[in-house]
């Protein structure tokens, strides 16, 4: 932040809390199974660019465009009762109209009578728009299933 006009501290300040917002947001909607909560699959897609990409080798992912990651949610919605993400850890930096971020995630949820806990980390990209902070580039990274 050296060198740095007042203005531009307090512009860093707000995006970086916009990304913080924005990330907790994707978790929220694609929460679900509790207090009636229902995954928000179409709203996922008001979060990301119309080019993003998901990405997770772990699930054999690698999807491109709004539309398809709307799909992959609304398939995932079907398989699994409950979901309860947790982000932790952002360390998040900001290049001008880019960004990128690391999360750690801790991931419970529910399919039949399994009980699963995941373990992983986000390496996301975000892009300003003229409507604010939106995904770019989502990549999940599994490190640890527990399933019980």
């Amino acid at each position: 932040m050296q060198n740095q006009t007042l203005e531009e501290r307090i512009q860093l300040l707000e995006d970086v809390e916009e990304i913080r917002k924005l990330q907790a947001t994707y978790g929220h909607y694609s929460d679900k199974g509790w207090n009636d909560k229902s995954m928000y699959c179409n709203r996922i897609g008001e979060l990301v660019t119309e080019d993003a990409t998901w990405e997770c080798e772990f699930l054999g992912i690698s999807i491109k465009g709004r539309e398809e990651i709307i799909q992959t949610f609304e398939d995932m919605d079907k398989a699994f009762e409950f979901y309860m993400h947790g982000f932790s850890n952002p360390i998040i930096n900001i290049n001008q109209n880019r960004a990128k971020a690391k999360w750690l995630l801790y991931l419970g949820g529910t399919s039949g009578e399994k009980v699963n806990l995941t373990y992983g980390s986000y390496d996301n990209e975000y892009a300003r728009t003229s409507g604010g902070w939106l995904i770019q580039a989502i990549r999940l990274h599994v490190s640890k299933v527990l399933e019980a």
